[in-house]
């Protein structure tokens, strides 16, 4: 089964939805956004011995705001969803010394853009391109290209995660392309918060596809 990353957490509630799921991410929206979240709130209810891995969301940051962040907030990665150079992430990856993913977003030149970011991050979060936003859109893109990318990122030794628009009514048909990871949020909210039914429901329709395809 793909690892699951559930992003946007608004509150200590939502982490704690999160939290009791099988989700092996949580990520943090450092950047404006509807889903902002200050790293000061953030640091007041993280546990940082939850089983989850956490992930910050960036982007354009400057070295000075990450650091700022880090000391109120234990992450084990930073994800960089802007325009950042090659140079930058290097030198964010020499500043913090932990696990980089870089967002890119879906495009005829993204396989292009995965090779020039790979000697300096660990993984790539592929994404909608929709004018005006860095990610967030809650719009899928052609998942045909799905494999291509998985394929691009494994033989780099890199993680490959698959945003926008993914959610339990259609996780089904984004699983038949054989993702490594997928990222989402919208697509478990109520009322814009994380819900505990339609996490579960997300991941019992990964477990049954994940049995049906070991068994095909």
């Amino acid at each position: 089964m793909p690892y699951l990353k559930i992003c946007g957490m608004r509150g200590q509630e939502d982490y704690e939805v999160v939290e009791k799921s099988s989700a092996d991410y949580a990520g943090f929206i450092f950047t404006d956004s509807k889903r902002y979240i200050s790293p000061e709130e953030v640091g007041k209810w993280i546990n940082p011995d939850s089983k989850l891995k956490h992930v910050g969301v960036f982007v354009n940051p400057t070295l000075t705001e990450i650091e700022k962040t880090l000391k109120l907030v234990q992450l084990d990665v930073i994800q960089l969803h802007g325009n950042e150079s090659k140079s930058y992430v290097s030198e964010v990856r020499e500043n913090f010394g932990i696990e980089i993913w870089k967002a890119l977003t879906h495009s005829e030149v993204t396989l292009t853009h995965m090779e020039d970011y790979c000697s300096v991050v660990n993984g790539y979060v592929i994404d909608t391109k929709v004018k005006g936003k860095w990610g967030g859109t809650g719009i899928t893109f052609d998942w045909k290209a799905i494999p291509s990318y998985v394929e691009k990122a494994e033989k780099m030794k890199k993680g490959c995660f698959i945003a926008g628009g993914i959610k339990p009514s259609n996780i089904k048909e984004c699983l038949t392309y054989k993702p490594t990871g997928i990222d989402l949020s919208s697509g478990v909210e109520e009322n814009e918060r994380k819900s505990p039914r339609l996490i579960n429901d997300l991941i019992e329709r990964m477990d049954i596809n994940a049995d049906h395809l070991s068994r095909s």
